[in-house]
């Protein structure tokens, strides 16, 4: 199955997950690995976010899951290497 989410289009058999490790094939089909699933959460100064003009000196609430497309080298990436770190729901 391709995987058209992204710009890889992986070729996942059943089973095998994408290069962004959100997304598998089961039972063929596409399905995120992600959804509902919390591995970073952080309380950030406005001006981090696209919203820096929006209440300067404010807070935001940042909240991630895992998978990537990308393979930066940013510290803040590296920490969360796979699946496994995701906090249950």
């Amino acid at each position: 199955m391709i995987c058209e989410l992204c710009f890889h289009r992986c070729d996942l058999s059943e089973g095998q997950t994408g290069f962004c490790r959100a997304r598998a094939c089961r039972d063929g089909m596409i399905v995120p690995l992600n959804y509902g699933k919390i591995t970073s959460i952080a309380l950030d100064p406005v001006e981090k976010k696209p919203l820096r003009r929006f209440h300067p000196g404010s807070k935001i609430l940042s909240v991630g899951s895992f998978g990537c497309n990308l393979r930066c080298p940013f510290p803040d990436i590296r920490l969360i290497p796979d699946v496994q770190n995701a906090l249950p729901r």
